[in-house]
């Protein structure tokens, strides 16, 4: 592939998720919502399934309609989410790291992108210690929306210098990463099965290709 940017998803993508989004979710509903939470609980979790990879403050605003509530529930979800991890713990998924080295000894920028917020994107990259292993990390409040909206993808190609979108590697693993791809322009959208969605609704977002993990996509570049 001729790249000039690789761009990854960071939870089911690069880094092992082990459900702890839903269950984040879950909480954030429960404690925020405990009227609503019995009888629109199953709706609401489905829903946040097949908007994973969107973000999250949209997704919770879609739901409860209300700006004030949908910030509470977010800042429940984002502590939920980090003491699952600090409990937990949280590792890439395997090939992550040797890829990320495989791309930029080309010469070709590694990009995160992502749902959550800067101060939980943050967390997760301490945790791991990534800050070193990657080029650029773009959150949706600095790019301007989220997923599927190309923005995130465009603010990234802005600041690493790759001008020409049909030559961004885009990898995901759900509908709106690929959504997203495809409204960047990007000509290689790979969407992994180590997350989220399956290989039918990777396909139907535009994922040019499917693989099992990113540490297929190694023989590619």
């Amino acid at each position: 592939m001729n790249l000039e940017m690789a761009a990854f998803d960071v939870a089911g993508t690069t880094v092992k998720d082990d459900g702890i989004v839903i269950e984040a979710f879950k909480v954030a509903f429960e404690m925020t919502q405990p009227d609503l939470w019995p009888t629109k609980g199953a709706q609401w979790t489905q829903y946040a399934i097949d908007t994973m990879g969107q973000s999250k403050i949209e997704v919770f605003t879609t739901l409860l309609g209300n700006a004030e509530a949908a910030y509470e529930a977010n800042i429940a979800f984002e502590e939920a989410y980090v003491n699952e991890v600090a409990e937990q713990g949280i590792s890439p998924i395997p090939g992550t790291i040797e890829l990320f080295a495989a791309l930029r000894e080309k010469g070709i920028p590694v990009v995160l992108t992502t749902g959550f917020s800067r101060s939980t994107l943050n967390v997760l990259l301490t945790e791991l210690n990534w800050f070193d292993l990657v080029d650029l990390t773009v959150t949706p409040e600095e790019a301007g929306r989220g997923r599927p909206h190309p923005d995130m993808l465009q603010f990234a190609a802005q600041k690493v210098n790759a001008p020409s979108s049909e030559f961004s590697l885009v990898v995901g693993d759900t509908a709106s990463d690929m959504k997203s791809g495809v409204a960047h322009g990007s000509k290689n959208i790979f969407g992994v099965l180590s997350g989220a969605h399956s290989y039918e609704q990777l396909i139907a977002g535009g994922a040019t290709s499917v693989v099992n993990s990113v540490a297929d996509i190694s023989s590619f570049i």
